[in-house]
Formats: C-alpha cells, sequence, structure tokens
C-alpha cells in the first residue's frame, strides 16, 4: 500500500512535468520500461543489483528513454527514479501516470467480458451508455471469457459490476448457505 502510494506521487510529480506535447512519449516510454522491467531477468537484475553502480544503472536507463524518443524531462525524472532505488516501482508509476493522462482527458478504461464475442452493435450500446454513466469518453477493452456462461462482467477502475450468470449463481449459493 505504501509503495503504491509512492508510486503515484512519483507519477504525479511526473505529470506536473509535462507538458501536452509530452504526455504520450513519457506514458509510453514508462509503460515499456515496466514492461521490461517485468519481462526481462537481466535488465531487472541490472537496476537492483549492487554491483551495478548508480551511474551505471542511470546510463542504461537514460539510453532506453532517449532511443524510446521521451522528453528530457522524463529521462531526467527516470535516472532520478534510478538514484532514489525507486526504479522496482516502475509498473505501479506506469499504471499511476495512465490513470492521470486518462483522467485530464476525460477518459475512462473499462474491462468487459463476455461468454462469446460481441457484436458491434451490442458494444456500441454498451459504450453509449457507459458513457453517459461515467460522463467519460469510453475506453472499451472486450475479452471474452467462457466461464462467464452468459451476461457481462463489466470494471470500471476497481469497481466490478458482476451481471454474468456465473456471479448470479455465486450469490445465490452464498445465500443459501447462510440459511
Amino acid at each position: 500500500m505504501i509503495q503504491t502510494t509512492i508510486a503515484r506521487r512519483y507519477a504525479k510529480a511526473l505529470f506536473d512535468l509535462q507538458d501536452q506535447t509530452g504526455i504520450e512519449p513519457t506514458a509510453e516510454t514508462l509503460r515499456l520500461l515496466a514492461e521490461a522491467f517485468a519481462d526481462s531477468k537481466e535488465f531487472r537484475a541490472l537496476l537492483v543489483s549492487p554491483i551495478f553502480t548508480r551511474d551505471q544503472k542511470t546510463a542504461v536507463v537514460s539510453q532506453l528513454a532517449a532511443r524510446a524518443g521521451c522528453p528530457p524531462v522524463t529521462e531526467r525524472f527516470l535516472t532520478y527514479v534510478v538514484r532514489k532505488n525507486r526504479i522496482t516501482q516502475i509498473r505501479e508509476m506506469s499504471d499511476a501516470f495512465t490513470k492521470l493522462v486518462s483522467g485530464a482527458r476525460n477518459r475512462t478504461a473499462v474491462a468487459v467480458s463476455s461468454a462469446r464475442p460481441l457484436a458491434d452493435r451490442e458494444l456500441a450500446t454498451i459504450r453509449a451508455r457507459l458513457e453517459r454513466v461515467t460522463r467519460s469518453t469510453i475506453d472499451l477493452a472486450v475479452h471474452v471469457d467462457p466461464q462467464v456462461i452468459g451476461g457481462l462482467e463489466i470494471r470500471i477502475g476497481s469497481t466490478v459490476y458482476d451481471g454474468t450468470i456465473r456471479g448470479r449463481l455465486g450469490r445465490l449459493r452464498a445465500k443459501l448457505a447462510n440459511l
């Protein structure tokens, strides 16, 4: 919990330093670094190992940031994060930064799970209703999950609206268990 709070503070500071032209490249750079940190044992070992000096670590991160085409302020931010030994929280920082960008642009990420692929008309109806409810533009990610059986599961941030048959059966099971 504390780590997430710290990561949000770092992301907020970076967001406040950005101008409009640097927001997208910064978000992409953070995403790429977070993926590299999660996927590559060698990269992760380099950044957390005490064998390498902070100058060596910052040089690697600076080179990666420059290749990714991020703004200079983002490159300086990333070297600061490495120097403060907070690079292990790059995934949380990336997620928090993305949320800040979405909030500033009045966009909401929504994940929808269904048992079968949804038709374009159904997706348009879902998007329209969610935009009306959230009063923001919806970035819709649709996942087909055969375990859903029927209905929809909608995730908006950490809130889950479970209208699936599986969810209804689970709630019924819980009620019957309490009798």
